[in-house]
């Protein structure tokens, strides 16, 4: 069995506003800490969002996004209404007009965010763990992981079933 690594953990990193002043983020991998975990990939950014009432996304030219909410939702993405929720994301060019209409209650939401021209290809948010899944983000918490801990797996690595996740190949 490998030696499992977090990276990175939601409850010790201090949140941020959104670019727009809308809400607010808590970054577990930025574009530039991306290059060194992953060099032969195209920059990636990892961000965990608060949703607490409908409004305006913050527009990130130059990404492509992938956008996992913890509930219910519906995004207005270039005027077209589109449904996620857990287990059903979205993706969407970071320059997209994107407004939040519709919120079944407050929730959280992974924003993976990777370089435009490098495109999701690599780089995808699975619905779960896998044996190819180089980095895992955890879902819900248990007595050795927080929610929304960021870990990178060695061969062999698993998690245990009851534990929610998403993988990143």
């Amino acid at each position: 069995m490998g030696a499992m690594r977090r990276i990175a953990s939601f409850a010790y990193i201090t949140p941020a506003a959104w670019a727009n002043g809308a809400g607010e983020t808590t970054e577990l991998v930025s574009l530039a800490e991306s290059a060194a975990l992953t060099p032969d990939r195209a920059r990636w950014r990892l961000s965990i969002a608060r949703l607490e009432r409908p409004g305006p996304f913050s527009s990130l030219p130059g990404v492509d996004r992938t956008f996992l909410p913890t509930a219910e939702v519906v995004l207005e993405i270039s005027g077209t209404p589109h449904r996620a929720g857990p287990g059903r994301p979205l993706r969407f060019p970071g320059d997209s007009e994107v407004v939040l209409t519709e919120l079944s209650e407050p929730c959280f939401a992974v924003n993976l965010m990777v370089e435009a021209g490098g495109s999701l290809q690599g780089l995808t948010m699975i619905p779960a763990p896998s044996g190819t899944a180089r980095f895992v983000l955890t879902l819900d918490s248990d007595e050795q992981w927080g929610r929304f801990d960021l870990l990178e797996l060695d061969t062999g690595d698993e998690l245990p079933d009851r534990l929610g996740a998403v993988g990143f190949d």
